[in-house]
Formats: C-alpha cells, structure tokens, sequence
C-alpha cells in the first residue's frame, strides 16, 4: 500500500474522527435544547450522573464518565455556583465527595422534557440501529466502571 493510498484510508474510514464529528453534532442538539434552562450537555449530564450515584467522589465521577478531572472539576464549579450540587473536602487531598442538592434535582426534572426533545433529534440523526448500539455500548461500558 502506497502512502497516498493509506493516507486515504486514513481519511476514508478513521472512525475516531467519525465519532469526534457525531460527538460535537449530537452535543450541540443537546446544549442548543437544554439552553433555555440554562444548563449545557455535560453539566446536565454530571448532574444526573450524581443524582443516580447518589453520592459519589470526584475521581469515581472522572472514571466513571471516562472525563479528565480538571474537566470534572471545572464542571463541579458551575454547577455549585448554581446551587445544584454541593462538595466538601473528602480528606484524600484534591478529592471532593459530592452530592446533589434538591435544587439539582429540580433542574433535572425541569429539563427532562427538552432532554427528551433532544434524544428524538439524535435519533433522526443517527436512526434506530445505531441509536441502539450506542446507548447499549455505553451503558455496558457505564455498569462496567460503576460496578467494577
């Protein structure tokens, strides 16, 4: 194989930079329909993921959703600002315990339907099978990494 002709199959086929492109297309149809609550994808998506933990650390949060912590972290002070969560020290250094506020739990309930506004775009975007073995693919991944 010539290197133009791996190049080409570089670009062809990479399914990184395929799923990077459905990545930002598919969280942009959530920020843009979560924005009226005030709220983007992955703080909504942190929020949720420490109301169903119920509690949870900042490392468990970064593992578990498979995020860098500065990011996790960055995100924990947006969403204490707004009084949706709150953290305090776990005295294992950087490392926060965390949990929802009943504030937090509102905000859930309030964007729930423009959530679900959001799941049936991504769905017409992506149709029923891939839709599917996305949300299956990541949800073994997520049960993996909570239980184990």
């Amino acid at each position: 194989m010539t290197a133009h002709e791996k190049i080409h199959t570089i670009v062809s086929e990479c399914l990184h930079v395929r799923l990077r492109l459905i990545n930002r297309l598919i969280g942009g149809i959530y920020d843009r329909t979560l924005a009226p609550h005030g709220i983007k994808c992955t703080p909504f998506t942190i929020l949720a993921a420490v109301s169903a933990m119920e509690t949870t650390t900042s490392r468990q949060l970064a593992k578990v959703l498979h995020m860098d912590p500065s990011t996790v972290s960055r995100t924990l002070n947006i969403l204490k600002k707004n009084h949706w969560l709150d953290t305090a020290p776990s005295g294992d250094g950087k490392i926060l315990n965390i949990h929802i506020t009943p504030a937090g739990l509102d905000k859930l309930e309030q964007a729930y339907p423009e959530w679900e506004k959001a799941q049936k775009e991504a769905l017409e975007i992506l149709g029923q099978d891939t839709f599917d073995t996305l949300v299956s693919t990541g949800t073994r991944y997520l049960e993996k990494n909570i239980n184990g």
